[in-house]
């Protein structure tokens, strides 16, 4: 059995966007189709990778183990007044 090498994330925690994909953007259509941001993770900063489709007032980002690739995690990508946020949702 191999070790899974990806950082750990809690699920439900927003975490901040340090890294959106369109820098000055202030829109979350940049986080549709695929895309890559990065977020300021519990130790430090972790590049997500994926495709985000719109669901309501959130994206729904599909993260990838690479551009295409297999899932890893579910993200609800928002909008608050100090920026976006990414928080890992149990998705099945």
């Amino acid at each position: 059995m191999t070790a899974d090498p990806r950082p750990i994330v809690a699920s439900g925690k927003p975490y901040a966007v340090a890294v959106p994909p369109i820098e000055g953007s202030s829109s979350l259509e940049q986080f549709l189709g695929d895309a890559e941001f990065t977020i300021d993770g519990t130790g430090g900063l972790l590049v997500i990778r994926g495709h985000g489709v719109p669901l309501g007032e959130v994206v729904r980002f599909h993260e990838k183990d690479h551009i295409g690739g297999k899932d890893v995690r579910v993200w609800h990508v928002s909008k608050r007044d100090t920026g976006f946020v990414a928080e890992h949702v149990a998705a099945f």
